[in-house]
């Protein structure tokens, strides 16, 4: 690979043509494979951000419903 800088679209580019280059023309499973993992990958990412809003969600609760050192201190 390229010294390519990190999130630029080369960079994007070099990776994704590491993944077509297992593309066959006679085989067209591996493109459909590509494709299919390529919708895996999203939907994993998107389950595991999800949950970490929720965990985020509760977490915010907790804080919101525990008294604050600020207002402790007040007291």
């Amino acid at each position: 690979m390229a010294d390519l800088k990190y999130g630029t679209p080369e960079y994007y580019a070099e990776q994704f043509a590491d993944i077509l280059a297992d593309a066959i023309g006679d085989e067209p499973g591996y493109g459909d494979a590509i494709v299919e993992g390529f919708i895996l990958a999203i939907q994993d990412w998107r389950d595991y951000y999800s949950k970490q809003v929720n965990e985020l969600k509760r977490i915010e609760q907790r804080v919101r419903q525990t008294p604050t050192l600020f207002q402790l201190r007040k007291q």
